[in-house]
């Protein structure tokens, strides 16, 4: 397991390698356009740890080399829904990808966090984004952002 830390939050994500391994998969089958999903998982320890157990792959969406935007559709909500009764799990979060770019944010990355955040249907304080940089080859770097009072702030390794 990768776990990984946010000081200025006091927060906590984990997730197993084997995750990065599926996201490169797909990252490359999708190339050179931005994919993305859901993450899903659980918070412990008092919801200061975000466990990431799986990626859930956008059914619906609008995407290029530099854009990608997951539609909600209802077989998204009703995918998502029949995963979290029979697994025990939850949305916590969203993934997607740079092409030949690095996994730094981007105003539009920050905007989409701040407005999952802020939605009440969400029931979520504090989701996860993950970012991440990659090209033809696979993964450059990975990053996972949490936002907290309007600003976003990045985990980094213990």
């Amino acid at each position: 397991m990768v776990n990984l830390i946010n000081k200025h939050v006091g927060l906590e994500v984990e997730f197993d390698e084997s995750l990065l391994k599926e996201l490169e998969q797909i990252a490359i089958k999708h190339y050179p356009n931005e994919i993305g999903g859901y993450l899903l998982g659980k918070y412990e320890s008092k919801n200061k740890k975000a466990v990431v157990y799986k990626q859930v792959l956008a059914l619906s969406y609008i995407n290029s080399p530099t854009i990608f935007k997951h539609i909600v559709d209802d077989e998204t909500k009703v995918l998502l829904e029949k995963t979290f009764e029979e697994e025990g799990i939850h949305y916590i979060g969203e993934w997607h990808t740079h092409p030949n770019s690095n996994s730094g944010y981007s105003q539009t990355d920050f905007k989409a966090l701040k407005k999952v955040a802020n939605d009440k249907k969400t029931n979520i304080e504090n989701p996860i984004l993950l970012i991440i940089g990659f090209n033809k080859k696979g993964i450059k770097d990975y990053s996972f952002y949490v936002i907290e009072n309007n600003k976003i702030f990045k985990y980094e390794k213990e």
